[in-house]
């Protein structure tokens, strides 16, 4: 028997993967695992015969030729199949789009890529292979890639994302259904836990990062915990968010996270519990320490783990064109002119920047017949400015809230540099995130 499988507590992304490997590999046996994620139970209600699944007692006493795991490339995250598998050497293939890292599955041939979704690596697979869907499987599938990658707009998103979505639109995918399959917060329970979390929730700045905790005591886990995290994330937009469940029945600590900025990799940072998923999901399960004790081992871990944020000094161009405030209008004109600018910072006799002058500004002097006044009577002042430290986030604010073009960067209170709508609009096409 041939046989395909993904990761335990089955997610979206991983029955979008297995229902394309279906049609792939229509000689393959597809095989779910004992836990369904919850945010997948009613796709797979819905969609079970299309699946036609295998449970892994039904692989007991089976001689297991091939074997195709998706989604994973963990051996403790597939064990529950390895325990009814006797078959001592098959052979596997994996295809996984999660970094490599901590792969052990012994003698696996893997298929791997940057796939912001693994139903997006497959679909690649698929493509190339003339595959033919039906509208259901084509819904599932899309399903997959929009759970797993935000609906397209999370900075894990790829060119092959956007390929295999239109692919899959073509063959019939119906996004009406893929939408309702995507709000998942419909249980008493999650509505419960969301409305607890907004009332205590708060916010701590570390290594320049807006960091969102929540931390919750629960009697007992409930399902669908992931979707509250994911809307609390859509509603507060931090840079990241690490939400502390304190489960009493069992004495465990579950940890969800997300992130949005690339220099928060929720991978890397949480390894160190154990946990599982990739630079922008995660999480952990911690047991036998107590909720609040583990909150602040995290907090001392994030201060010494996250890297600093990108502060105003890291962007800025410090070649600054000024002028002086005495100068009069019609100079600065002609400055601006030969520099191709539309405005620049205005010092005092003390290099102190006093003001800004624009050429909207001189335009105004020029309607009043006073080109030949001094720039201070003309300039804007006082100068919206900023220190260096100020962080991406900051800069953002200023920009939205003065409506300006420009920001003077200081340095003990002395101009050091300018940071330009274009020099930060240019930092997000780089990086994304802010």
């Amino acid at each position: 028997m041939n046989i395909a499988f993904g990761h335990t507590n089955m997610d979206l992304d991983c029955l979008g993967s297995l229902i394309l490997l279906k049609k792939m590999f229509p000689d393959f046996r597809l095989v779910r695992s004992n836990h369904i994620h919850p945010a997948a139970r009613n796709i797979y209600k819905y969609y079970e015969p299309y699946f036609d699944f295998l449970t892994p007692g039904d692989l007991q006493d089976e001689n297991i030729e091939k074997i195709i795991i998706v989604d994973t490339c963990m051996a403790e995250r597939v064990k529950e199949y390895f325990k009814y598998i006797q078959s001592l050497t098959p052979d596997i293939y994996i295809i996984d789009h999660h970094p490599r890292d901590n792969c052990n599955i012994l003698g696996a041939r893997i298929e791997g890529g940057t796939a912001g979704s693994n139903t997006s690596l497959v679909g690649k697979l698929a493509m190339k292979q003339n595959i033919t869907l039906t509208s259901e499987e084509a819904t599932i599938a899309l399903t997959g890639i929009y759970a797993d990658t935000g609906r397209l707009i999370h900075e894990n998103v790829m060119q092959e994302d956007f390929e295999v979505a239109a692919w899959l639109l073509g063959m019939g995918a119906s996004l009406k259904l893929v939408k309702s399959f995507l709000e998942t917060i419909k249980e008493d329970e999650q509505h419960a836990a969301l409305s607890r979390i907004l009332m205590a929730k708060n916010e701590k700045e570390i290594q320049g990062h807006m960091i969102l905790f929540s931390f919750l005591d629960l009697e007992e886990n409930i399902s669908g915990l992931s979707a509250v995290v994911d809307r609390i994330m859509e509603i507060e937009n931090p840079d990241a968010y690490f939400a502390i469940f304190n489960i009493l029945k069992n004495n465990t600590t579950l940890l969800i996270a997300r992130s949005q900025k690339e220099k928060i990799d929720l991978h890397n940072l949480l390894h160190k519990y154990g946990g599982g998923g990739h630079q922008a999901a995660a999480s952990a399960t911690i047991k036998d320490m107590d909720g609040r004790s583990f909150f602040v081992e995290l907090l001392s871990h994030l201060g010494m783990s996250l890297t600093p944020a990108v502060r105003a000094r890291d962007i800025m161009s410090r070649e600054v064109r000024v002028i002086n405030e005495n100068n009069t209008l019609l100079e600065a004109s002609k400055l601006l002119e030969e520099v191709n600018h539309t405005g620049m910072p205005v010092l005092n006799d003390r290099e102190e920047v006093s003001g800004f002058i624009s050429l909207k500004d001189i335009m105004k002097a020029r309607k009043a017949s006073a080109m030949h006044a001094p720039i201070s009577a003309y300039m804007s002042k006082p100068a919206i400015s900023a220190d260096a430290s100020i962080t991406m986030r900051e800069v953002e604010l200023i920009f939205y809230r003065h409506n300006i073009g420009y920001i003077p960067i200081l340095e003990n209170q002395k101009l050091a540099g300018i940071v330009t709508r274009f020099d930060f609009l240019h930092y997000k096409k780089q990086k994304g995130s802010i």
